[in-house]
């Protein structure tokens, strides 16, 4: 069976974005990164490339589509959302329902491949609904005090275990891995939250 993951650059006070999803930061963290330098990191094209499916959050998607540059190639993504999307692309469709619901159709999509999981809100229900295998976090060495929070609004502590460490420029990836793992998730929202 396909694995649910995740892959997400944080700040180091905890946020995937700054405020107004200002996203400067990582380009200026990539900056750091010496493609030459050894590193046993898991780079995104590389994870990307294992990839079947993708649930992405509307709000994530609101940000990323139009900043020029589509980074997932052909891989389907499908987009969480309860509000009409403007098709820009082949390999981009709204869905919604639970959390538990979306997984079941991406499953469907990637076949033997994992599903990747990104923005905030759909992480956090994931892993509430104990739908995660692995995170990958990219940890920048930048505080921004405010923003789009990654953990903030779980409903539940979840324990975590450390499965590799690697330095990345100047980036630290912690790659992590729930320590009980289920397939019965508690998630009862009728639809995601879209971010």
């Amino acid at each position: 069976m396909s694995r649910v993951r995740v892959y997400m650059a944080c700040s180091l006070d905890g946020y995937v974005a700054g405020p107004g999803d200002d996203l400067a930061w990582l380009g200026e963290a990539a900056g750091s990164v010496d493609p030459e330098a050894p590193t046993d990191a898991l780079d995104f094209a590389t994870f990307i490339g294992g990839m079947g499916a993708m649930i992405m959050g509307r709000r994530t998607y609101d940000v990323v589509e139009p900043m020029g540059q589509w980074h997932y190639g052909q891989l389907p993504v499908m987009v969480a959302t309860t509000r009409p999307l403007e098709k820009t692309r082949d390999t981009v469709w709204a869905a919604a329902g639970t959390i538990e619901e979306l997984v079941a159709q991406a499953r469907l999509v990637a076949r033997d491949k994992d599903i990747y999981i990104d923005g905030g809100a759909l992480v956090r229900q994931a892993l509430d609904a104990k739908l995660v295998d692995e995170l990958v976090l990219t940890m920048v060495p930048i505080l921004l005090g405010d923003g789009v929070p990654l953990f903030k609004g779980l409903t539940e502590r979840h324990s975590l275990t450390f499965v590799k460490t690697a330095t990345y420029g100047s980036m630290l990836q912690l790659t992590l891995r729930p320590v009980a793992q289920s397939t019965a998730g508690s998630s009862t929202q009728a639809n995601p939250l879209e971010n």
